[in-house]
């Protein structure tokens, strides 16, 4: 029998943060596919293939973090951090060229996107698997 006391509060701060910051993300990728599609609709002129691959890329990327949030609401630990770190690493990368003006010139955005990709990031190195329980014990 193990003396020292378990600390799980950091874990569980850690998934429960990167549950919200999912959720957030997952509500906000919602906005932006329905955003994308109504563009979709409306761009004439433009090429269908960038229209296209566009949209699969954009609802590729939702349903990523949509499935990701799904394994971290039934503690899928195994792979949702793993999956969690790359988005964010991802997101991260995608901040910083806003903020640089290459994708855009929405320095709000650029900043949310920012904060959203550090604190997620941070939140999945925290959250940490939980330890099976032995019967034995």
């Amino acid at each position: 029998m193990n003396s020292q006391p378990t600390r799980l509060a950091p874990s569980k701060l850690g998934w429960l943060l990167l549950r919200f910051v999912l959720v957030i993300e997952v509500v906000g990728g919602a906005v932006l596919v329905w955003n994308v599609v109504l563009a979709f609709l409306a761009a004439s002129g433009e090429p269908l293939g960038a229209k296209v691959s566009l949209l699969l890329a954009v609802l590729i990327s939702w349903a990523w973090i949509a499935i990701t949030l799904w394994g971290a609401l039934a503690k899928r630990a195994s792979w949702v951090r793993g999956s969690a770190l790359t988005i964010h690493v991802l997101m991260f990368a995608a901040a910083t060229g806003v903020l640089q003006g290459i994708l855009g010139e929405a320095i709000g955005l650029g900043w949310s996107l920012l904060i959203l990709a550090l604190t997620g990031f941070v939140a999945a190195v925290i959250a940490r698997p939980a330890k099976p329980v032995d019967p034995a014990e």
